[in-house]
């Protein structure tokens, strides 16, 4: 009951839960929430790293657009940053149809490198436009101190970084010994290649939980269990 979704975006989720790798789209009570915050803050922009579908994209640009109707404000932008285009060619089709298309940054290469390229273009600029008022971290896990980092970097004062997949299905639960032993075994074949891939994204998920929570440039820290896990923090 704490759901109020649009048509657009129970027709995109019906479509997502058909096609393949449905796990991997973002879950939404976990945009729900989210959104009830950039309402909070009256964002103005949002900056999601990791898009595959569209669904939260399609989440946060409602509810920019639901706010720039309340009070108008010039830049009100979600800049969804993936490494392809493929996945969400299905997203931005329910992106149009709701009306939204205008809200939407969609940018599509190394995350990384488009992290630094919104860092560049925003240097010397906070006290312009305010920085960014939220950034949401579900890409790929051994960058995401990579894409942490950088988001400090666009986020305000004040604003929050949300980092998804914290809980990563029960793999952090893993000893690290164990996660070690899995990279270390790894003799090239496909099978363990992907096993020490996922090794390797858990000890980066797990890492960076210890490092938020002893993070002098954070002043507010949530661990939620909703979803596979997400980490919401307020930079100082």
């Amino acid at each position: 009951y704490s759901l109020k979704r649009t048509e657009e975006e129970l027709e995109l989720q019906k479509e997502i839960e058909s096609l393949p790798g449905a796990a991997m789209a973002g879950a939404p009570d976990e945009a729900n929430l989210m959104c009830l915050m950039l309402e909070l803050m009256d964002a103005k922009k949002v900056v999601e790293v990791g898009v595959f579908r569209g669904i939260t994209t399609l989440a946060f640009a409602l509810c920019l657009k639901r706010l720039d109707e309340r009070n108008p404000k010039i830049g009100r932008k979600v800049i969804g940053l993936d490494v392809s285009d493929e996945y969400a060619a299905i997203g931005k089709s329910y992106w149009k149809k709701a009306g939204v298309g205008e809200y939407i940054d969609f940018r599509v290469g190394d995350a990384k490198e488009s992290l630094d390229v919104l860092i560049e273009d925003m240097t010397g600029k906070e006290d312009l436009d305010g920085g960014v008022d939220l950034c949401f971290i579900d890409a790929d896990k051994q960058s995401y101190d990579d894409y942490y980092e950088k988001c400090l970097k666009l986020t305000k004062k004040g604003g929050l970084i949300c980092v998804d997949n914290t809980i990563w299905g029960g793999r952090v639960l893993i000893p690290d010994l164990v996660l070690d032993a899995i990279v270390e075994k790894n003799n090239g074949g496909a099978a363990w290649k992907d096993k020490a891939d996922s090794a390797r994204g858990t000890r980066a998920i797990k890492e960076l939980t210890k490092k938020i929570f002893n993070d002098e440039r954070i002043e507010r820290v949530s661990f939620l269990t909703m979803a596979d896990g997400v980490i919401i923090c307020r930079k100082k």
